[in-house]
């Protein structure tokens, strides 16, 4: 086994240079955290460094973990078309991921194929866990929605300031540790008299202090400082609550999803997670549904919270609606009223002792005082005024009759302060008291979230593996693939349903007895399902060795240590492309087990000496008994010929036409036989199909084929 290397900086890594590697630093913090981040294969974070784009943050991940891990994906994939093929399930596969966080796993380095026996048995543990898991879930649409819903938890941004509140100081050590902590959210400021301390503290609705240089002072009426002694040892959540509450707002339906999915694996028997318990789950929930998108505690949440919000919002509407009618009411009954005297007004007003505007005045005064108790009774009873509120109400008004009714202007803003600084007051403690509950669940929540996008990355293997009915290869120590019914998944992906095929090569128990040839020819009719079927071989070896469940309901897999394959060339090849292709074929000359896939060689020059060169390769191939090649060729007949070497020919073959004279083509390949070849049924065809001197052409044409 090979042994990774360890990684002492960031200057170690291609790629990068003093610049990168400051920026680096400077956006996580240290070149530890720097270099945790690119193990990792935190794509996303190392994006947003200046500099860094996301196929260098790529690039930089996998060349890391390859140099850790002591291999690389290179090392199994040997061709062009080997590395495309492995792209191409591994686009099927990301298309089962649910969060980006696995997308990016995926695309990064968790499973390519190895032929390192560790890393597979580790891929094929870690893979296991999850099947059973796939089967359950990966049709619920509930549970589904929650996992995309999960992100990367977003920090508080920097341009959080909380304005209503400031911290105080005169100790100048005090002070300079109150900034390191808390001047990025609110103001601290010092103070050096009495009187700048009360100036700046009449500009807050909230005021800390972190000595007690100003207790012995006689504060003035309603400011309220709250002292504290040391800014060091100051719970974070009991000076600035609204950055714990900011924290899990910003988070909120990606945590509450967390939650949920929690909840839905533990009920299914799957318990992934870290081990809150039930009870502290719900402790957590039942306080999130209380934070608003805002960060402030959600309405509900308080009683007392939400009779001085409507109080403060309804005042002046409420008190403008109970003057109007307070005012039509003494209008009216001013207008319907008569004066009616005693005896004793009488005698007073005939003597001198009484004067008429006295009698008016006594009359509209008792009306005056009878409306303006009449308001604030309403307004009372309408806000849910209590007895300290309602007495605030008593100056609300002028002594002095006054028509029409109206409230004195400094008053009611002195009233507008008073509920805003009992809401204020009220607001803080509820927020303090929310994040005191929530600043306890702030790490496990963390570590919830990275369990759960780490989950994602198995369940959505699991999904894949789940929904195209893939199962677990079986290891074999001999030289072998062979699979029962086996299904491209290229195909299955755009048609839905396909035949499914089985096939062996090399010693399994799918070869048929005396059979397990390691070197075989495949032969065929056109459009019959060789390459589909020389696909469907390297999706099973290339997923096996990524330890990942194959497309086959069974399936035996023996020791791979390279992969070549070779797609269907475009057209003859040129001097110079023929004898780059050569030389690919030159590594068979190692001995170490090797699979070599090729379709249709002989296109890359003339059949006679493709065949020759298919033939060559093929001796060569055969030395190794560890080594195994399946070649798809028209040519099998010639090859043969120029080899004495024992190899096998299987045949993919067409086995007549149907009532339509449409042919009828079994996908299994038919061991040790060479197929019959698709031009001599479609002469059939056609011969079946006319009649005359056009029937006479075609059947000239069949008897061609005879012998």
């Amino acid at each position: 086994m090979m042994s990774g290397q360890n990684i002492e900086g960031l200057r170690e890594l291609n790629g990068i240079g003093e610049r990168v590697a400051g920026r680096l630093v400077e956006h996580f913090g240290s070149e530890e955290a720097a270099l945790q981040a690119i193990l990792e294969g935190d794509v996303a974070s190392l994006s947003e460094v200046n500099g860094v784009s996301r196929t260098f943050a790529l690039s930089l991940a996998r060349d890391v973990r390859a140099r850790v891990e002591g291999c690389a994906i290179s090392d199994f994939l040997k061709t062009k078309e080997s590395l495309d093929l492995y792209s191409r399930l591994l686009d099927l596969i990301k298309s089962f991921a649910h969060t980006v966080h696995a997308r990016d796993k995926l695309d990064l380095f968790y499973p390519f194929p190895a032929s390192r026996m560790d890393l597979i048995q580790e891929r094929r543990a870690f893979v296991g866990e999850y099947l059973g898991l796939g089967d359950v879930l990966s049709e619920d649409k509930e549970f589904l929605n929650l996992l995309s819903s999960v992100k990367k938890l977003r920090p508080v941004p920097g341009s959080l300031r909380v304005r209503d509140r400031i911290i105080l100081s005169g100790d100048r050590k005090t002070l300079d540790e109150a900034k390191e902590r808390f001047q990025a959210f609110l103001p601290v400021q010092a103070v050096e008299s009495f009187s700048e301390f009360v100036d700046l503290a009449r500009g807050y609705s909230n005021v800390v202090v972190f000595d007690d240089t100003y207790l012995a002072f006689d504060l003035p009426e309603g400011l309220e400082p709250e002292f504290f002694q040391d800014p060091s040892k100051a719970e974070f959540w009991q000076i600035l609550p609204e950055v714990e509450l900011a924290f899990f707002a910003r988070n909120l339906d990606c945590i509450l999803a967390c939650l949920d999915i929690t909840s839905i694996l533990r009920a299914c028997g799957f318990d992934f997670f870290e081990k809150l318990s039930d009870e502290e789950l719900e402790t957590l929930k039942t306080a999130l549904l209380k934070v608003g998108d805002d960060g402030k505690p959600v309405e509900g949440f308080d009683p007392e919270l939400d009779r001085l919000e409507a109080a403060l919002q309804n005042l002046d509407p409420l008190l403008t609606s109970a003057l109007n009618e307070a005012n039509q009411r003494m209008n009216r009954t001013l207008e319907a009223s008569s004066l009616t005297l005693s005896g004793q007004e009488l005698i007073k007003l005939v003597s001198g002792g009484m004067e008429i505007k006295d009698l008016l005045a006594k009359e509209l005064h008792r009306v005056y005082t009878g409306e303006i108790e009449a308001v604030k009774e309403e307004l009372a009873e309408k806000l849910d005024f209590q007895k300290q509120e309602k007495l605030l109400l008593d100056s609300l008004f002028s002594d002095e009759i006054a028509y029409p009714l109206r409230a004195e202007q400094a008053q009611l803003q002195l009233l507008r302060q008073k509920l805003n600084m009992s809401l204020e007051k009220v607001r803080l403690a509820r927020k303090r008291e929310l994040a005191k509950v929530l600043s306890s669940f702030h790490r496990p929540v963390e570590r919830l979230v990275r369990e759960v996008l780490d989950f994602d990355l198995g369940f959505s293997i699991a999904c894949f593996a789940s929904r195209l009915r893939l199962k677990m290869p079986e290891p074999i120590s001999e030289t072998g693939v062979g699979f029962k019914e086996g299904e491209n998944l290229f195909l299955k992906d755009i048609y839905g349903e396909i035949d499914p095929v089985s096939y062996s090569v090399g010693k399994t128990r799918f070869s048929p007895e005396g059979l397990e040839n390691r070197v075989v020819l495949l032969s065929g009719v056109n459009s019959g399902g060789k390459t589909s079927l020389l696909e469907l071989l390297a999706q099973c070896v290339v997923l096996g060795h990524m330890g990942f469940p194959v497309p086959a309901k069974e399936l035996e897999l023996g020791p791979v240590e390279e992969f070549y394959y070779f797609g269907k060339s475009k057209g003859t090849l040129d001097a110079g492309a023929f004898e780059t292709t050569l030389k690919q074929f030159s590594v068979l000359s190692e001995a170490s087990g090797k699979l070599v896939l090729a379709d249709e060689l002989e296109s890359i020059t003339e059949p006679g000496a493709s065949a020759r060169i298919i033939a060559g390769i093929l001796e060569y191939l055969t030395r190794s008994e560890e080594s195994l090649g399946v070649f798809v060729s028209h040519l099998s007949e010639l090859i043969l010929e120029n080899t004495g070497t024992d190899i096998r020919v299987d045949g993919i073959e067409a086995e007549g036409l149907d009532s339509s004279l449409e042919l009828i083509v079994n996908r299994n390949p038919i061991y040790n036989r060479v197929a019959r070849s698709t031009p001599e049924l479609i002469v059939e065809r056609l011969l079946r199909k006319t009649t005359g001197k056009e029937q006479e052409f075609y059947a000239h044409l069949k008897d061609k084929f005879k012998n």
